[in-house]
């Protein structure tokens, strides 16, 4: 239960600090950040106490990770969005050694899911509403409506 408690103060956290820093730094670079350093995590879990080849399994897994952050940076956010969400699943794989036998904390898959996949649907939920919002700021431009003659009509008082 602390687990899910915590996994959730955590994610929430992660949210507010991403609207604080908003005005320093965008979203989609913070989502991508989040997204290197969760996957990232699990290396350092495989070098104490477990055999190479699941060390060498948790680096390719990052790897795939860190590319999903850089394409979602560089492309499209949704990648980086989707990319935390499957980090929650690579965590539920962890758990009690079930599938990947890396040895890790008991608490850690079930307190990273919850937070992975909270953070993700806030980032997917986040970047939809964004291009909704360009779609619809393109589609009055073409229109022919300009945002600096609406601007200027309101300061005119008319």
């Amino acid at each position: 239960m602390i687990e899910t408690i915590s996994g959730v103060v955590v994610a929430v956290a992660v949210i507010i600090l991403t609207q604080v820093l908003s005005g320093y730094f965008t979203a989609k670079l913070m989502a991508a950040t989040n997204l290197v350093a969760i996957a990232f995590i699990y290396v350092g879990f495989s070098l104490k106490d477990n055999p190479g080849g699941l060390t060498v399994l948790e680096v390719l897994v990052s790897l795939v990770f860190y590319f999903m952050a850089i394409i979602g940076y560089v492309r499209n956010g949704y990648a980086i969005a989707y990319g935390i969400i499957l980090h929650g699943l690579w965590d539920i794989c962890h758990h009690n050694g079930s599938l990947i036998g890396t040895h890790i904390p008991g608490y850690w898959p079930l307190f990273c899911l919850v937070v992975d996949i909270i953070d993700g649907l806030y980032f997917l939920i986040l970047f939809k509403s964004q291009k909704n919002a360009l779609v619809l700021k393109m589609q009055g431009l073409s229109n022919g409506e300009s945002s600096v003659g609406k601007t200027v009509w309101r300061h005119n008082g008319r």
